[in-house]
């Protein structure tokens, strides 16, 4: 005789039964962190698009206002993975555990120091004949108040700018706030000069601020890479490889379609949806085009150690002496980011390639 089950034993059988294939298919959440600016373009793009999901994964976006911000919610484990510039990246190599898993954008030209306009520093070009494009000389900076965010990119700027003019940190004043408060403050009439990167630069600009130096003027270079918990990388080192795929697969896109208009129209609305900026056209195009992403070949190449210290460790290792120079790190505190051996292609490696077209 053929049995059958009763109605509602069959469907707690296939409730029991399904559950862990439903659970499977459950994308995983990753807290991430950010600043207001670029880098979080190609996460909040592929949030829109659907591409984390594709990749099994549940992205969730944290804004911080520094790298150093980021650094210091690092033990509460308030984020996993995300991207922060080289500041964030020292500060997190020597006090905390984090890989650099990816480096993914040159900073040439998105950090820059203005002065008033007026300001006699604004009158004497190329003291040193080394630096023709720097503005100011000792004279007319010593004794100066600047506005930045410390131990960060504009913070090396700031030095390598004084350096260039025969000047240390002490015949200044550097007044320390994040980025956000840098231009409302300086607006007010505080401080001689503003140390900001972008977007910050283009309000600025539009002010009629005097720019003195950027970074290839000073000879300095910085970049953003993708840093990660340590611990949690360790752990999950495939949902690393996705998150890189995701992010790899919105690089392809700005890189094929650049500053069109249809991408400067998505990137104001991603201003004014995470960032809290409005930005016109004129300014959203610009920062497309002033923030180029690395490949995922060509981010590969920079941290490959197959021939000895690639080319992201002796980057940092300018950057950390520099800061070891002034003070800022100790000794110790080198030797210790030296031994973390922080910067790795392990993950990059894992990467499951292609990666997906940006078009489907």
């Amino acid at each position: 005789m053929k049995r059958f089950l009763s109605l509602p034993l069959a469907a707690l059988l296939l409730v029991v039964f399904a559950a862990p294939a439903f659970a499977a298919d459950k994308p995983v959440k990753i807290n991430t962190c950010w600043m207001e600016e670029s880098a979080a373009f190609n996460i909040w793009y592929a949030k829109k698009m659907g591409w984390d999901k594709e990749e099994g994964l549940d992205i969730n976006m944290l804004v911080f206002s520094s790298g150093l911000a980021q650094m210091e919610a690092l033990p509460a484990k308030q984020w996993s993975i995300g991207m922060t510039g080289t500041g964030g990246q020292l500060v997190g190599g020597i006090r905390y555990k984090i890989y650099s898993v990816a480096p993914i954008i040159p900073d040439d030209f998105i950090q820059a120091l203005y002065l008033r306009p007026g300001h006699p520093a604004t009158k004497v070009k190329g003291y040193n004949p080394g630096y023709p494009d720097v503005y100011g000389s000792p004279e007319t900076v010593k004794g100066m108040k600047i506005l930045y965010t410390a131990q960060s990119n504009v913070h090396y700027l700031i030095g390598r700018w004084l350096e260039v003019l025969g000047l240390k940190e002490s015949d200044v004043t550097l007044v320390n706030m994040e980025q956000p408060s840098t231009v409302p403050a300086f607006e007010k009439g505080i401080g001689d000069g503003v140390a900001i990167w972008t977007p910050f630069t283009f309000a600025a600009e539009k002010r009629g601020w005097f720019k003195a130096a950027a970074n290839r003027e000073v000879g300095s270079f910085t970049w953003a890479s993708i840093v990660g918990d340590k611990d949690w990388c360790d752990k999950n080192p495939e949902l690393v490889a996705k998150f890189l795929r995701v992010w790899f697969r919105a690089s392809n896109m700005l890189r094929e379609e650049g500053s069109s208009p249809r991408l400067v129209a998505e990137y104001q609305k991603f201003m004014v949806d995470f960032c809290g900026i409005k930005m016109d056209q004129e300014d959203a195009k610009k920062d497309l085009e002033n923030c180029p992403r690395w490949s995922y070949d060509e981010s590969l190449a920079i941290i490959d150690k197959s021939g000895g210290p690639c080319k992201a460790e002796v980057w940092q290792a300018q950057m950390a002496n520099f800061f070891a120079g002034i003070g800022r790190f100790s000794p110790e505190e080198i030797a210790r980011l030296e031994k973390n051996d922080i910067i790795t292609d392990k993950f990059m490696k894992m990467v499951q390639l292609p990666i997906p077209d940006w078009k489907k």
